[in-house]
């Protein structure tokens, strides 16, 4: 099985596991055209949570880099692109070999305790800013390729190695004369099938801010995903040779709640840093995220 970064992804990665550079971005003024967000995030994972259980495979360590360039095309739409560097690795007593596949796939062998590096999915977006405050509405659409044929068949796989297009829209509220602000993000992806399944899913991010004092704010937030897949064990009886059991990882449903915290700080009038720090509360045919932090730098031209 393969962790939950699977699907997270361009875009994904971005938003669903950091809560979303773009969100704590700098407060672009009129003259800026954009800006551009580094990241870096840390995921820990220890087990799979199936049909039956917790199950005892294996953990797995996950470092990504991340860039993402965000470019306003006129005062209401804006486009961008991003990029994954992802470095993974695996431990545990149960690697996933491609040769033991009838007939053997020539993937690479990756579960072998090193860490291995790929450049992720590559993410497009555009954005479009249908209202201002107090209440900002901002529908989006993404779309995400694989950058190349990486191997998918590992616990140390960095993804699934699939398109995917996502579809929705961010809700923010800034309430007048107060320091707090609400923001909800539901969307849909639609997922390339793999034998036919469907892994198509809904995602939601909510979060809740507050301003310390001009420049620095705190954010508490939760992250759902649920959708179609599926389960481990029963639809993937023994014996697990075929090529039905090396597409298993694209078939699979992961499902999971996350809750986090996180600290932003704009100190410059241009440059923000951020941080935040989650962890796995519910979890469904995924492996179980002990804990992951991000950290991001994010600066508007």
């Amino acid at each position: 099985m393969m962790a939950i970064t699977s699907s997270l992804q361009t875009r994904s990665l971005v938003m669903a596991l950091s809560a979303c550079i773009g969100c704590t971005s700098v407060a672009a003024s009129e003259a800026d055209r954009g800006h551009i967000a580094l990241s870096y995030q840390y995921i820990r994972v220890d087990g799979f949570e199936s049909s039956i259980g917790e199950l005892d495979i294996g953990t797995t360590d996950t470092h990504t880099f991340s860039v993402e360039v965000d470019y306003k095309l006129t005062d209401r739409v804006s486009v961008s692109v991003g990029v994954p560097l992802v470095t993974k690795r695996y431990r545990g007593g149960g690697p996933h070999v491609p040769s033991s596949i009838i007939p053997p796939q020539d993937d690479q062998f990756i579960d072998d305790g090193d860490y291995h590096t790929e450049v992720q999915d590559i993410s497009f977006g555009v954005r479009y800013l249908l209202t201002t405050s107090p209440l900002t509405i901002e529908p989006f659409l993404f779309y995400g390729v694989p950058s190349h044929d990486y191997p998918h068949f590992a616990h140390a796989a960095v993804g699934q190695n699939l398109w995917r297009v996502e579809a929705g829209a961010s809700f923010t509220y800034l309430p007048p004369l107060s320091d707090f602000y609400f923001r909800l993000a539901p969307s849909y992806t639609f997922m390339e099938e793999t034998f036919g399944v469907s892994i198509d899913h809904w995602r939601v991010h909510g979060e809740v801010g507050y301003l310390l004092k001009p420049g620095v704010s705190a954010r508490v937030f939760a992250l759902v995903k649920e959708g179609d897949g599926l389960d481990f064990p029963e639809d993937f009886p023994p014996p697990r040779n075929t090529e039905f059991w090396f597409q298993h990882d694209r078939m699979v449903r992961h499902n999971y709640v996350n809750m986090g915290a996180g600290v932003d700080w704009q100190f410059s009038e241009r440059t923000a840093l951020s941080f935040s720090a989650l962890t796995m509360v519910e979890a469904e045919q995924v492996h179980k995220m002990d804990y992951a932090f991000t950290v991001g730098l994010s600066r508007s031209f």
